[in-house]
């Protein structure tokens, strides 16, 4: 379901990532669950899809395929110059 919010209980997630109190976004990923680097490239892919269709689905873009338009142009903008460097650490 799109734009609703409901308390789910995840045992082993992949990826998990939500704003903090103060903007910042925080992504955690469980890279023990992925087989070889071209498996993030597949999610990355599926991922943009979910997206397009939940932003066109909430009216937050026309359809599916201008969000993707959208999505694609950001995503290479930001491949081309960060905005910022991701921080942090890996634990085991």
């Amino acid at each position: 379901m799109f734009g609703r919010k409901r308390p789910i209980k995840l045992n082993n997630p992949l990826l998990v990532a939500f704003f903090e109190d103060d903007g910042s976004l925080n992504v955690r990923i469980d890279a023990d669950q992925l087989e070889a680097p071209g498996w993030a490239g597949i999610i990355l892919a599926d991922l943009e899809t979910h997206f397009a269709n939940a932003l066109a689905h909430t009216g937050k873009a026309t359809s599916p395929e201008a969000a993707l338009t959208d999505i694609r142009a950001a995503y290479q903008a930001e491949i081309s110059h960060p905005t910022d460097t991701p921080t942090g650490h890996i634990e085991n």
